[in-house]
């Protein structure tokens, strides 16, 4: 994937799910992009889409990841004890305090020297995490498992989260079908729980967080973990509460429908209302309330739900079209 450097500071722009506009991290200058950088990310983000509906053990899927990994960047980094670790990344970006890189079987986070120290606030708010005693869906496997730390020559401090190699970032799958976004919700709310339980609030929560595996339809939180709170914390002069989260996630599903945030959501012929009232709507006042609301408002947008494996049509995932 290529990458786009802003004009005022340089740094790597990021590019939003529909590949027309960009902006800064670090400045915020936004970018509405030409005609030959839209063409590259749609097709980009199609060849992503692609990998809904193929067979996990399928000769098609491994095909197509083998020519999606053989366009990977490379990135070299001197650990301080003389060591070189050498990385492969399909997708990096920028934030304010790392530089991010999807390896194959990681997700490398490069804090900058002078925000070094937040590998360690990474380390511990995963640490922290506690799940329900009654949790049978193994709910850890969808948060971070450090591989690794390592300081750097310059100062910078290098976690590796571990991955499986057919988890992708949110954000490469470019804008969704409603269908598709409403399984991606249905994890968010599951993630959000899991948060609410530990009473922690994600102030940073957005797409780049967030990896899906498009195969088994599951969602991970990887990212921003730096950021974390416990909940009623004040950050920056403003509270961060578990309700901010349920907020994120309608944000992110925004994002992934195309539009720009929550409140601009409206029902079209792929929306259902019910589901577009959802995302522009309030949030519940916690997340167990807010996932049980979803729930009805599946429901309502598409009908009961059929168990299927993956190979089939999505459109056959839910009972009514």
């Amino acid at each position: 994937m290529k990458y786009l450097e802003c004009k005022s500071c340089g740094a790597s722009l990021v590019i939003d799910p529909s590949g027309t506009n960009a902006h800064c991290p670090y400045c915020r200058s936004r970018y509405v992009l030409d005609h030959s950088d839209t063409d590259y990310y749609r097709d980009f983000y199609e060849r992503m889409r692609g990998f809904f509906g193929l067979s996990k053990d399928g000769q098609d899927r491994r095909i197509r990841a083998e020519e999606l990994w053989s366009s990977a960047d490379e990135s070299v980094f001197e650990c301080s004890d003389g060591r070189r670790i050498d990385v492969k990344s399909l997708y990096k970006y920028q934030d304010r305090d790392a530089e991010v890189y999807t390896a194959r079987q990681n997700v490398i986070i490069r804090f900058t020297p002078e925000n070094a120290a937040n590998a360690d606030k990474f380390r511990r708010a995963v640490s922290s995490l506690d799940y329900p005693s009654a949790d049978t869906k193994s709910l850890s496997d969808f948060f971070p498992t450090i591989g690794g730390g390592f300081k750097l020559s310059d100062g910078s401090a290098l976690l590796a989260v571990k991955k499986s190699e057919d988890e992708y970032p949110l954000r490469l799958f470019g804008v969704l079908g409603a269908r598709h976004a409403a399984w991606i919700v249905s994890r968010l709310e599951n993630l959000c729980c899991v948060l609410e339980y530990n009473s922690l609030a994600h102030p940073s929560l957005g797409l780049d967080d967030i990896y899906i595996d498009p195969y088994d339809h599951t969602a991970s939180l990887y990212g921003g973990w730096q950021s974390v709170v416990r909940n009623n914390t004040s950050v920056g002069g403003k509270v961060c509460t578990t309700r901010d989260n349920l907020i994120a996630l309608r944000t992110i599903a925004a994002q992934v429908l195309g539009f720009e945030d929550a409140a601009t959501v409206r029902a079209t012929d792929d929306l259902p209302e019910p589901f577009a009232a959802f995302l522009s709507g309030v949030p519940e006042s916690n997340a167990y309330d807010d996932f049980a609301r979803w729930d009805d408002v599946l429901m309502k947008s598409f009908g009961e739900r059929r168990f299927m494996t993956m190979d089939t049509d999505d459109e056959h995932i839910y009972g009514k079209r």
